[in-house]
Order: C-alpha cells, then sequence, then structure tokens
C-alpha cells in the first residue's frame, strides 16, 4: 500500500499528538508538570472560569516552527512548508511540525541517536516529536486541569472545523455544579460538534476543587 494510503487509514506511517499532566509534591509544595506535542491541548482552569493555557501548538502555521523547518531544507527553491487545504503542511501533507510517528517526514538518522540537524543537513521535511514542556507550582485558585485533542477546539482559521474557545471551556468549567466529570466531557463533546468540529474528540477534565 501507498503511502498516502496507509496514512488514511491508519497504517503504519500515521503519526499522533499527546499531552499529559503530572501533579506531584514537592518540597510540601504541589506541583504541576505538563507536556504536548503537536495540537494536542492542556488548560489549567482557575476560579471564575479564568484560564491558562499549557500547551504550545506545535503546527507549520507557527512562524518560528516554519523557520525551524525551512531552515534544514536543502533546496530553498522548493518550500518545505506549503498552504494545501486551507492550512500550512509540511510536505503538503502533514498540518502539525511536532509529532509521534509521521517516520517518513523525520530525519532518516533521528531514530539512531542522531539529533536533527547535528550535521547542517536534513534528509527528512523536519517534522521532531520534542515536547512543550511547564513545570509550576499548583496555585488555590485553580480548579480543574482539562486535557484535550484538537477536535474539541475551533479550528476554523486553520482550515479545520468549529468548535469550543479556550474560555468557553473555561465557563464550562466553573459552571459544572454538582456535574460528575464525565458528563461535563460530554457535554463539552457534543458543544464542539454542534458546532462544526469534524475531528476526532477526546477530552479528560480533572476537578481540583
Amino acid at each position: 500500500m501507498g503511502m498516502v494510503g496507509e496514512r488514511g487509514v491508519g497504517g503504519s506511517k500515521c503519526g499522533a499528538t499527546g499531552a499529559m499532566v503530572f501533579l506531584y509534591d514537592k518540597g510540601g509544595v504541589p506541583h504541576l508538570a505538563s507536556a504536548n506535542v503537536g495540537d494536542a491541548r492542556i488548560l489549567a482552569v482557575k476560579k471564575g472560569g479564568e484560564v491558562e493555557e499549557l500547551f504550545f501548538e506545535h503546527v507549520p502555521d507557527n512562524e518560528d516552527e516554519r523557520n525551524r523547518i525551512e531552515s534544514y531544507n536543502p533546496n530553498p527553491r522548493m518550500p518545505l512548508v506549503r498552504y494545501v487545504g486551507g492550512t500550512w503542511r509540511v510536505g503538503g501533507l502533514l498540518a502539525l511540525s511536532r509529532a509521534f510517528g509521521d517516520a517518513y517526514l523525520k530525519s532518516s538518522l533521528q531514530f539512531e541517536g542522531v539529533p536533527l540537524g547535528s550535521d547542517g543537513y536534513s534528509s527528512g521535511f523536519g517534522v521532531i516529536a520534542e515536547p512543550f514542556v511547564t513545570d509550576q507550582p499548583l496555585t488555590k485558585d485553580c480548579t480543574h486541569i482539562v486535557v484535550a485533542s484538537d477536535g474539541l477546539f475551533n479550528e476554523v482559521q486553520r482550515g479545520g472545523g468549529g468548535g469550543m474557545t479556550s474560555e468557553e471551556v473555561g465557563a464550562a468549567c466553573a459552571a459544572q455544579g454538582a456535574t460528575s466529570c464525565t458528563d461535563l466531557c460530554a457535554q463539552m463533546i457534543e458543544r464542539a460538534v454542534k458546532a462544526g468540529s469534524t475531528d476526532d474528540i477526546t477530552v479528560c477534565v480533572l476537578k481540583l476543587a
């Protein structure tokens, strides 16, 4: 099966995004560590629904990411990042600049202990899996942690479907009341679908207070 065909049906050349949080004690002070690769998102919701975004969208729309990729391009006349299907895509295919898998868009030696670009040349398309990481004290006004795939969120500006904004997710958490976290997740998924999301949606909500 061809490369593009395999990607379309979940073949061996597919990739994935990821996000995680870790709550831990540091000298008697609760801390929150988080990491994301790709466009999966992590939100810390404060009292009143205020939202702190603990993620970085690794997408070729981002100028820094696009410049990073193009800096290793051996043929500047043929950009590695191209605008296709309403958004910027690496190799004209992948709308992410960092991901797990998608090995055919990565340097051929990236999985053999050779850092990307360390030889001044990249044989791939610049996709890497290095995460964005945060580590900070967990403040008492933090009420919820939300980890979700990008399908929950409004992606119209990037050529995707509709969905919720971070502020709307924060407001939904603030209005949770006696609703269980499971039901809250289901409500947010339904809301995103009604708003036009056509992507897969995974949501996890942790209530802290």
